[in-house]
């Protein structure tokens, strides 16, 4: 009997054996090492699947040095803008899969002067386009791109220095070649993601500052060349407000609170609001008629 039990109880603990050890499918899925773990662009790729801009493939990888088409990256810059409405575009194939991004992205004006290709791969150059019209209504980019002073330069040589696109060893549009300004290769998805985590976080950091800013704004009043108003502050944003007199003086205001100043002299004045630790003002309202009135105009760029 005794021997009878040992042999069963071996014959148990080894069937267990087999209902308890993994499915081979999913010890082998968390072995697996993501393709972009030790990719450069590593925390962009995170940052556009944290906030849905981008996705991973069913496998868990995110396919980095994949080309991109321009429905990709529409897609991804109309989801960056969280745009909502859309206008028709003509000759759009009504059962393509992009076609409300499309939509959304004409209403918004990123595909002007944009031939409509859906499917074709983008280069760089191409590419540069697109994010220069996608922020024109945000930032004035594609009015700092066609004025002058930047005319001249390619697409992608201003979308790089601007921040729009990583440096890329290779060539300019016109066959030179560059160690900064690749404008002929394709566009990868790591790159895209690294374009569209700048944007979204530039974007968020924007409409977050103006809240701030126009409660500010909000606050002022202004009397007999005394103004008066609070300050509000975040443990995120540097607020500043400055107000220039003629003599060339100056007041600076950066605590939380309220404040009053005589600016019956006073020349102009100047709110601006950044990340803290960087120069890019995410707002930069300008107010030029001091003492006379509080209007003010938008000098971000």
């Amino acid at each position: 009997m005794q021997v009878f039990l040992a042999s069963l109880l071996g014959t148990v603990l080894s069937l267990s054996g087999l209902f308890t050890a993994p499915h081979p499918s999913v010890a082998q899925a968390q072995t697996v090492q993501k393709d972009y773990e030790n990719h450069p662009n590593r925390a962009a790729i995170e940052y556009v699947v944290k906030h849905k801009l981008m996705w991973l493939f069913p496998d868990g990888n995110f396919r980095p040095e994949q080309p991109i088409t321009q429905a990709d990256l529409v897609a991804g810059l109309v989801n960056v803008k969280g745009l909502t409405q859309g206008v028709s575009v003509p000759g759009f194939p009504q059962n393509h899969w992009a076609k409300v991004y499309y939509e959304r992205a004409m209403k918004d004006g990123i595909l002007n002067n944009v031939p409509i290709t859906p499917n074709k791969v983008l280069n760089r150059e191409e590419a540069a386009y697109l994010l220069i019209n996608a922020f024109e209504s945000v930032r004035s980019t594609r009015s700092q791109k066609d004025s002058e002073y930047f005319k001249s330069i390619p697409q992608v040589q201003f979308a790089v220095n601007y921040g729009l696109l990583p440096e890329k060893a290779g060539k300019f549009p016109n066959g030179v070649s560059t160690s900064m300004y690749d404008g002929i290769s394709n566009v990868t998805r790591a790159e895209q993601a690294y374009s569209l985590a700048f944007w979204h976080r530039d974007f968020v950091g924007i409409q977050e500052a103006e809240v701030i800013a126009n409660k500010i704004h909000k606050s002022l009043k202004l009397s007999n060349g005394i103004l008066s108003g609070t300050v509000y502050t975040s443990k995120k944003y540097d607020v500043r407000l400055f107000i220039l007199y003629k003599d060339g003086k100056f007041k600076t205001y950066t605590s939380a609170g309220a404040f009053s100043a005589n600016v019956s002299q006073a020349k102009a004045m100047e709110l601006s609001i950044k990340y803290k630790g960087e120069a890019a003002p995410l707002v930069l309202n300008m107010y030029a008629n001091l003492p006379v009135s509080l209007e003010y105009t938008n000098s971000r760029r």
